[in-house]
């Protein structure tokens, strides 16, 4: 499947693999997985094979005895081998005249691409003399709502696919054809990058392929560039760098990063960034949420793939001449709690009171509480929750309005600012702390893991604690910064 999205990849992943790293999409996907395995299991003989590659020799003796004997009715993850070709069938399940394949998907959808993982799989079955009944796809039930402990019977939804798949294994003998040459000390294949890149997932090893230049190129620009005028005057007429860009092409505030980028200056539109905070109200707050997109739901109430909020912070500025600190913000942090979104929300409204700004970056904060605000648990909450709106700034806005830095190289996210911002103190670092939202994403997955022990889940709470905290003080700094720029006018 490296190979179908780019020979490159396949590459990559066969002479210079990146190590690969646990994410909150793996743990989603193996929580999936889990649930639909116990139901595939349940009173019948199974033969559940270790998901570890060093042991395949021993998996593929044991697929083979499985498939010969009829004491074996399912098989997870079975070790097949024909063309030099290594495939691992989710679920094997046995039928009067042969095996029905599945394939699990923790998406709520069909996607082309997953017609061609089964043909793969579906060619080197049939190769091997074992006989498909049908083939079929797994994925997410969108609409199953958790009720019951335990109870994911519905979480599954079956598509059959047998005639897609068939039809797409005639292209798999020239697929592997191609590929297999790249197993055998072959050179690295010139293939620049393009929007193959990105489908169906953006390549782990794209920033290798990105040409090493410090050009601003117009594909740069905020907002979307692909398919618009801008992208179809540039490619016809040889253009790369933002600065050579008409700047007829460009709305009010491309224009503005042109002009930084051109005269290698810093925007800083007094009038425009007074007048934004003409109507400031204190105390002025600092509002971060983080929140978990759960597959397998484990609040009851709640769907797969809804934004589950998990935890806020919140830094309270009550004047000018105070400085505030890290530590002096006060948060909201649960995993498990069946009324989480109600305390989530009371605790919230409880820490901002009736009056003052209330500042955010990026229009997100704005989408939990407009969903909040329609749960069962929070019906009552609905006007209250309607009077923080009046409130709510969002410095993301401000800034595209009259403030850049050519570092910021067109971007507006947070992290990128805060480089740009003298006053600021705050460092995301990588190494052993949480600096994203995935990252975040992926320590509520490790606290909630009945596996994992407590010294740990006291540690991913520091951690994520200490990264919504970051945040809230880095709009803080933004917004201080800002503000004494503009305090003359």
């Amino acid at each position: 499947m490296s190979g179908h999205q780019c020979e490159k990849k396949l590459w990559f992943d066969i002479y210079k693999s990146k190590k690969s790293e646990v994410n909150n999409i793996l743990l989603r996907a193996y929580l999936f997985e889990n649930e639909v395995k116990k139901i595939y299991s349940k009173d019948q003989n199974v033969l559940d094979l270790p998901s570890k590659e060093e042991e395949w020799i021993k998996s593929k003796e044991k697929t083979e005895q499985a498939i010969n004997s009829k004491d074996i009715n399912v098989i997870f993850e079975g070790v097949f081998i024909f063309f030099d070709t290594y495939i691992r069938p989710d679920i094997l399940i046995r039928k009067n005249k042969g095996w029905e394949l599945l394939e699990i998907k923790s998406s709520g959808e069909l996607k082309n691409y997953y017609i061609t993982d089964l043909a793969i799989q579906s060619y080197i079955l049939k190769k091997l003399g074992i006989n498909l009944t049908n083939i079929k796809l797994i994925h997410v039930n969108n609409n199953f709502i958790f009720k019951t402990e335990r109870d994911y019977r519905d979480l599954p939804l079956e598509i059959d696919v047998t005639n897609q798949v068939v039809e797409k294994e005639k292209e798999i003998p020239s697929l592997i054809k191609k590929l297999l040459p790249l197993t055998k000390e072959s050179p690295c294949p010139n293939i620049k990058i393009g929007d193959h890149c990105n489908e169906p997932h953006e390549c782990d090893y794209i920033d290798r392929c990105k040409p090493k230049s410090n050009i601003i190129s117009y594909e740069m620009l905020p907002g979307r560039i692909k398919g618009t005028k801008i992208e179809k005057h540039c490619k016809a007429n040889g253009i790369k760098k933002l600065e050579d860009v008409p700047a007829d092409l460009l709305n009010e505030n491309q224009k503005k990063i042109q002009k930084c980028h051109k005269e290698n200056i810093i925007l800083l539109d007094r009038e425009i960034l007074s007048y934004e905070f003409k109507d400031l109200s204190w105390p002025i707050y600092f509002m971060d949420f983080e929140t978990v997109q759960q597959v397998v739901p484990k609040i009851k109430g709640t769907k797969p793939f809804t934004q589950l909020p998990f935890q806020w912070s919140v830094h309270k500025w009550s004047s000018l001449d105070e400085k505030i600190k890290i530590n002096d913000a006060n948060w909201f942090l649960e995993f498990l709690d069946q009324n989480i979104e109600r305390k989530f929300a009371e605790s919230l409204l409880n820490e901002l009171g009736d009056k003052g700004t209330i500042f955010i970056h990026s229009p997100y904060e704005k989408t939990i509480l407009k969903n909040l605000k329609k749960k069962d648990s929070c019906k009552d909450l609905e006007n209250k929750i309607n009077k923080l709106e009046p409130r709510i700034l969002d410095s993301e806005k401000i800034v595209k309005k009259g403030f850049y830095n050519p570092i910021m190289k067109c971007k507006y996210k947070l992290k990128v600012i805060n480089k740009v911002i003298p006053i600021s103190d705050i460092s995301y670092e990588k190494k052993d702390n949480i600096v994203s939202g995935n990252d975040a994403q992926l320590a509520w997955f490790i606290c909630t893991d009945p596996k994992t022990d407590e010294k740990e889940i006291e540690n991913q709470k520091k951690l994520l604690i200490d990264y919504c905290s970051k945040d809230t003080l880095a709009v803080y700094y933004l917004i201080r910064y800002l503000m004494e720029k503009t305090k003359n006018n």
